[in-house]
């Protein structure tokens, strides 16, 4: 199956009505946080992503994200090959998103890695 590519006005709306969506952002944490991120994005950088797949719900439906949606379609298809419902992919990235963004790291994230 191929994973479904989204725009800003779909993810607008998905995340407006539907709580239970995931936004998994692929960047790095430097990306994350120097260039902003949709304020509800759970951070899993590409290089981490393997190993930390299993803390992700393969029956939560999942929007991946990342600078431009290159990166975050190479998730998105892994993702959806390997189960996961619902995976979509935010096909212009985080350079084209015009909603609400936040900077800085996610809690418990380290500031010396940047």
């Amino acid at each position: 199956m191929t994973v479904r590519n989204i725009d800003n006005a779909e993810l607008s709306r998905l995340l407006a009505e539907d709580p239970g969506i995931r936004l998994l952002d692929v960047r790095t944490p430097e990306e994350y946080a120097l260039l902003g991120h949709i304020p509800q994005a759970v951070l899993i950088p590409i290089d981490d992503f393997l190993a930390r797949m299993g803390e992700l719900d393969p029956n939560r439906g999942t929007v991946v994200v990342c600078q431009h949606g290159v990166r975050s379609a190479a998730v998105a298809e892994y993702l959806d090959r390997n189960g996961f419902a619902r995976v979509l992919n935010l096909a212009a990235g985080m350079a084209e998103w015009d909603g609400p963004v936040e900077n800085g790291l996610p809690q418990g994230h380290s500031s010396h890695t940047l």
